[in-house]
């Protein structure tokens, strides 16, 4: 028989680093803890020990001082962007298509872990069930994967979710925040999280979004794990004025030659990168928010009103003002 070590991948990490930079938080004593530096988790190709990465975590959240620190970066992760997902929103048409799609695609990579989706009865329970036995208790990764799982739910049945109706089990339900309360949070013991709920939820059907989606939007789905991550990097600092290659070199933690050189071996640039995130958040902003277009344009770093709508309408075929007034009506009218 055939044993792999219990591995993951170093760029899992970038979450928990891309809060800290967002909470001005040094993240390099928590990298000192357990021997590992931020600019490995940038390269899609290096893996660690599952107990190494389980550590950091922990550390994690001690040097935050912040006990929901793993529940509140795994609820905040860009789903948007992984390849796994993307397949499950292209084929699946109801609910239990889409997390059985995740757990087939989730499962092929994972060396540490086991995902499953069982049926018993009247109930259905969504989960993780380690491959090795944790030597610390691992609570911070099991809220952070908790709270991942529950995003994934939430994004098959399309939020249409009552908490109530959910029990979730996870090694020390301390570490959850005060939002997990309505789910009846159960003690477990190391071995993975779990998520039970209704099994008549997983025929609830499944109302793909992804032909609603700007071409841009869907190419984030398509990128590698390197543009993917320093996507993530960006993305945190967006929109708190301009951001410069020289900034992003520093944020992800190489000389700029070198950030240059990787993202144009993966077919992109810092510019165009910080483009496309910038866009992102420009619509994001106007969709989601009654913020003025002049704030949004100030906080993405533009000197003026017309600089912003003149990017605007490169990136998207239309002016800001037009994309805010289209989308809502499009959302009123499916709301009818």
């Amino acid at each position: 028989m055939t044993h792999r070590l219990p591995l993951v991948k170093l760029s899992l990490l970038r979450p928990f680093v891309g809060e800290f930079h967002a909470r001005g938080i040094d993240p390099e004593p928590v990298f000192d803890s357990v021997g590992l530096t931020e600019e490995a988790t940038l390269d899609p190709d290096l893996s660690v020990h599952v107990m190494v990465a389980t550590q950091f975590v922990e550390n994690a959240a001690d040097v935050a001082n912040d006990r929901f620190l793993g529940a509140r970066v795994g609820a905040k992760l860009d789903l948007g962007g992984w390849p796994i997902l993307a397949d499950a929103e292209a084929r699946a048409t109801t609910a239990g298509d889409y997390l059985s799609i995740f757990i087939a695609g989730a499962n092929e990579v994972s060396s540490s872990a086991t995902e499953y989706l069982n049926i018993s009865g009247q109930t259905a329970t969504l989960g993780e069930r380690r491959t090795f036995k944790p030597t610390i208790l691992p609570a911070q990764n099991d809220a952070f994967m908790l709270a991942l799982g529950w995003a994934i739910l939430q994004r098959a049945l399309r939020d249409g979710i009552d908490p109530s109706k959910v029990t979730v089990v996870v090694s020390d339900p301390s570490v959850l925040p005060p939002e997990f309360d309505l789910m009846h949070p159960v003690k477990g013991n190391r071995m993975g999280f779990s998520i039970r709920f209704p099994t008549a939820w997983l025929s609830s059907s499944f109302d793909a979004r992804s032909p609603d989606l700007t071409p841009m939007q869907r190419r984030d789905a398509d990128v590698g794990e390197f543009v993917h991550s320093f996507r993530q990097v960006v993305r945190a600092y967006i929109g708190q004025g301009a951001l410069s290659a020289a900034d992003c070199a520093v944020l992800a933690s190489m000389s700029q030659q070198k950030l240059k050189r990787r993202l144009a071996a993966e077919g992109t640039g810092i510019s165009k990168e910080i483009d496309f995130v910038r866009q992102e958040y420009a619509r994001a902003a106007l969709f989601e928010t009654n913020r003025s277009i002049s704030d949004i344009a100030t906080a993405l770093g533009f000197t003026d009103v017309a600089n912003f709508t003149r990017a605007f309408r490169r990136a998207n075929d239309m002016t800001p003002t037009t994309y805010r007034s289209l989308q809502r009506t499009q959302k009123d009218g499916s709301a009818e």
